[in-house]
């Protein structure tokens, strides 16, 4: 079974996702990487915002959040991406999980 790894920071905002497990000759997993794909696009070719990304076996996402004058925007998109992975989850509930994870959360 594959996983996503929906990453968010301690204001909730997403920074990133991880997806694992996930064959690339499946539904989950060819879906998984175009969103992915077309989210990295969205975000450096229009935002021209520092994306990096891994399209391997393990496929992730990891986004500069650095400019508050485009939060809105990368919400946006972000979102728009979790949306679509919870989707395919939902068509394809045999194959894929996706998972809200804190990172960079302190707990004192």
């Amino acid at each position: 079974m594959g996983e996503i790894l929906v990453q968010r920071d301690e204001t909730n905002h997403i920074v990133g996702f991880v997806a694992r497990g996930l064959s690339p000759d499946t539904l989950p997993g060819i879906g998984v990487f175009q969103l992915l794909r077309a989210g990295s696009a969205a975000l450096t070719d229009y935002l021209h915002v520092q994306a990096e990304s891994s399209l391997s076996e393990e496929m992730d996402l990891v986004v500069d959040r650095s400019d508050p004058h485009l939060a809105r925007e990368l919400d946006a998109v972000l979102e728009t991406l979790a949306i679509g992975f919870r989707l395919l989850e939902r068509d394809c509930p045999d194959d894929l999980v996706v998972h809200d994870a804190a990172v960079g959360v302190e707990v004192l």
